[in-house]
């Protein structure tokens, strides 16, 4: 049976009537690890928890589908999607290099504005942290300090195609966070790439980025093993 509190809208009414609310809601149970990797979805329990029809529960699991979120498995229905260590590293190895694209292209054009809004995203991960510790939280507000940056590049073909693979990588790359002392770390890193950024050295703001998240995916792979034999 799947958890009760997948069908609380964000709004906090039950029964969503809406493939969007639907999705969404599936969306955010599945990146929060409510709904983990394996897990069947079958589409008539959630028809009657959402209290709606078949129809808009297919239409959000297929869009899901599309997200890298849900499989479609012959004779079984739909699960939630898993990740082995290979498909992490490599989905982070384009990710890397896609935002190292990202990173260099807005160097190149940020404005006395854009600096000004990764310096409050810098302070708000620094901060604001305290008052939202949780993974997720965290994970939000990381991304938060990255996508200020790539803003700037003013490329939004890329900028999706950076989405999408945040989107199907946030359940494994954020748990790097959770270790003890990742955070002051990370702290450091984003203070670099910040640095770099007013100092308008596109070269090192790609460098350090790619790195900064190789090397978060690493760590994370080093995680995720590590739960599973201990």
């Amino acid at each position: 049976m799947l958890p009760s509190s997948i069908f609380e809208t964000e709004t906090g009414r039950k029964r969503g009537a809406a493939s969007t609310t639907v999705g969404t809601a599936l969306r955010n149970a599945i990146l929060g690890g409510t709904l983990p990797a394996g897990l069947a979805l079958p589409q008539s329990e959630l028809a009657e928890g959402f209290g709606t029809s078949i129809i808009p529960v297919r239409e959000a699991l297929k869009r899901l589908e599309a997200e890298g979120l849900v499989t479609f498995m012959p004779n079984r229905g739909a699960m939630v999607t898993g990740m082995t260590e290979d498909d992490i590293i490599e989905y982070s190895e384009i990710r890397a290099s896609l935002e190292e694209m990202a990173a260099r292209h807005a160097v190149g054009r940020m404005s006395r504005v854009d600096l000004a809004r990764i310096e409050d995203a810098y302070e708000a991960f620094v901060n604001g942290t305290n008052a939202n510790p949780t993974q997720h939280g965290l994970g939000d507000l990381n991304r938060a300090f990255h996508n200020a940056i790539y803003a700037a590049a003013q490329r939004p073909r890329l900028l999706e195609m950076i989405d999408d693979l945040h989107v199907r990588l946030t359940r494994y790359i954020r748990s790097h966070l959770e270790l003890e002392g990742r955070k002051d770390l990370t702290d450091i890193e984003h203070e670099a790439i910040m640095q770099a950024c007013r100092k308008r050295d596109a070269e090192e703001v790609a460098r350090l980025t790619r790195q900064h998240i190789l090397d978060a995916a690493a760590i994370s792979v080093r995680v995720i093993r590590e739960r599973r034999e201990g």
